[in-house]
């Protein structure tokens, strides 16, 4: 194992070499460190960068020769530093999908018709009650410190979040796993709705958003906005400024206590994925407000909440969480 792992970097200096002095050095380099990943590959076939590194170098090769050429010459210098940091700084670490904080979770509950919602429960799931009631919620927060794979992507560290989201179950070996569904993410970022999409299956969309926190002498205002149809939605919510502990068995316990997600691919295929985090304080809720075009934003099957009343409104204090890799179930 040692040995190959010391063939495999000998291979990258060699390929760093080449890049600098050689007269043909961007065609050696690209096949060397081809062969150093490949070979690394089977030392640390859990490292998920090199599944990243191989998903660019597939994508240079699909557009190489069009008429991108120009502009894709500096991508096999990107990669050979890319391959550098894996294999001599990144070496054995063995990364979540996702690393970030989510801060100042403001969470609008509504008991709901759970019929309102079979069409989304995915296959191996089951529709989670608390004292009888089903729930939505409308969530708005901060997505803070984002680190995809292990690393901080350019413009994409901080950024709000707002989704509609429903509570299942998933009974395996015996014991019951709490999850979430998600209708609909709504963020900024283009990237973050291709990644997710793409990866996860979940159904992100992107929309201009802000957000803002103001701090008064005894009180704080959360205020989450997003633009759809040229109408800026907002919900607002005040509180006191010192964070209390979750009742255990409350509604708010039963809200926030969800470690898993579930996306449904289509009738029979469900994606599975453990979103780690501690148990959350909240903040007492004191006013809010809620400007929100439900049908404009989800559809018409929610425009109902647009005149009903959250049964209940919490701020949740956050934490720093992880999302592991998804899997297929069974």
């Amino acid at each position: 194992m040692k040995a190959l792992q010391f063939i495999a970097k000998g291979i990258n200096i060699t390929a760093l070499l080449f890049l600098v002095f050689g007269t043909y050095g961007i065609a050696i380099t690209g096949a060397l460190q081809v062969f150093a990943a490949t070979m690394y590959l089977f030392i640390f076939p859990k490292n998920k960068l090199l599944y990243l590194y191989f998903g660019c170098v597939i994508v240079f090769f699909s557009f190489w020769k069009g008429s991108l050429t120009e502009l894709l010459f500096s991508i096999p210098i990107f990669l050979i530093l890319f391959l550098t940091y894996i294999i001599h700084f990144q070496d054995q670490k063995n990364f979540s999908f996702l690393n970030a904080e989510w801060k100042n979770l403001a969470l609008l509950n509504y008991e709901i018709d759970p019929k309102v919602l079979g069409k989304y429960v995915p296959s191996g799931t089951e529709i989670e009650l608390h004292n009888g009631k089903c729930y939505v919620s409308l969530v708005g927060f901060m997505f803070e410190n984002v680190k995809l794979v292990g690393l901080k992507i350019p413009f994409h560290i901080n950024f709000e979040e707002v989704n509609l989201r429903f509570y299942v179950k998933r009974l395996e070996a015996g014991e019951w796993k709490r999850g979430v569904v998600f209708i609909k993410e709504i963020v900024p970022k283009p990237a973050l709705t291709l990644v997710a999409n793409t990866v996860y299956k979940e159904h992100y969309q992107t929309l201009p958003m802000q957000h803002s926190i103001v701090e008064h002498d005894l009180t704080t205002a959360f205020t989450y906005q997003w633009k759809t149809d040229s109408k800026w939605n907002s919900i607002s919510i005040t509180t006191e400024q010192d964070p209390t502990e979750i009742e255990p068995n409350s509604e708010a316990e039963f809200i926030t206590e969800h470690y898993f997600g579930y996306t449904k691919i289509s009738e029979n295929n469900t994606y599975e994925y453990e979103v780690k985090h501690p148990k959350w304080q909240q903040l007492k809720v004191i006013d809010y407000t809620i400007d929100v075009g439900f049908k404009q934003t989800y559809g018409s099957e929610f425009e109902f909440l647009e005149s009903q009343k959250p049964s209940s409104v919490l701020l949740a204090f956050g934490s720093e969480i992880s999302v592991e890799n998804k899997r297929k179930l069974p």
